[in-house]
């Protein structure tokens, strides 16, 4: 985990340029620019749906198109390391402890901490070795990743126009679409956009509440698949159903082959080649 953490730190910037470059390419008064906490516009007193609970997203960029229409941008690298499960240097098998104390003189000798600490790690097993895996993309946002589209949509709201001078700046459009840029380490990169839908919105809020009410409010722990298994009428079970088909339904924007993604470069000995990690480049070529 820590290390897809790293890798999607290190490669945010390089997907925002992707989409950067594809919609420019298209319409040169695009714009995107960077964003913090937004929070949604809702009034308490209007609307108790969630019962108090307080909501904001951030996404990682919002694009301003030429035409005015705003939309959030999320970007997913996707990790290319995985566990080689197969290695041979994998055994299964723990270590045997050669750093057990034996007796002398018929005494036992006491170890200390350290001897202790070094025990335990003998007994781990032997380390697994990471393999390079990338895959072809498929037309398609994750279902675990609505939720996040679509409470961004909902907290960027009546966003403004950013290109607009101070004084005349006009409210745009409501946001109603989020884009997405999956991009791999080797296969390319996929865009695409998620419509913004209402009715699934309002059954988040919903859960969001009944979440709230039934155990923050009481301090009671949730069971697991609390929501699933007290569901008699089949409410969350649509509500699940009609995330899966949001997650098929989405449009297709670009597929951006893996050479016309712009990376950084940097001359390390051979012209041209690329440091994947950009996190460590400056130790690396010994950059001040």
């Amino acid at each position: 985990m820590k290390a897809r953490m790293q890798w999607g730190n290190a490669q945010e910037a390089t997907s925002i340029l992707t989409a950067l470059n594809y919609f420019c390419s298209t319409d040169r008064n695009t714009v995107v620019h960077e964003v913090g906490m937004c929070g949604a516009e809702f009034d308490d007193e209007t609307d108790d749906t969630l019962q108090g609970v307080k909501i904001g997203a951030s996404p990682d960029a919002i694009i301003c198109h030429g035409n005015g229409i705003v939309e959030v941008l999320e970007v997913k690298n996707h990790c290319p390391f995985v566990w080689n499960r197969v290695s041979p240097h994998f055994t299964g098998v723990k270590k045997k402890n050669n750093n057990s104390k034996k007796k002398k003189n018929g005494k036992k000798k006491k170890t200390d901490e350290k001897n202790n600490a070094d025990e335990r790690r003998e007994d781990r097993e032997v380390p697994k070795h990471y393999l390079i895996r990338d895959f072809q993309l498929e037309r398609q946002i994750p279902p675990m990743y609505i939720p996040q589209l679509m409470m961004e949509m909902l907290c960027v709201g009546d966003s403004v126009n950013l290109d607009q001078p101070s004084e005349s700046k006009q409210s745009s459009p409501i946001c109603t679409s989020a884009v997405m840029v999956r991009q791999t380490a080797t296969k390319g990169a996929i865009l695409l956009r998620l419509k913004r839908d209402e009715e699934w919105i309002q059954e988040m809020k919903y859960y969001l509440g009944e979440f709230q009410m039934r155990y923050v409010k009481t301090g009671k722990i949730p069971n697991d698949n609390f929501f699933w298994d007290d569901d008699p009428s089949s409410r969350y079970r649509k509500f699940l159903q009609r995330t899966k088909d949001l997650s098929n339904g989405v449009e297709q924007i670009a597929f951006i082959d893996h050479g016309r993604i712009q990376r950084a470069v940097i001359e390390r000995g051979v012209k041209g080649e690329v440091p994947l990690f950009l996190d460590r480049v400056e130790e690396e070529c010994d950059i001040e």
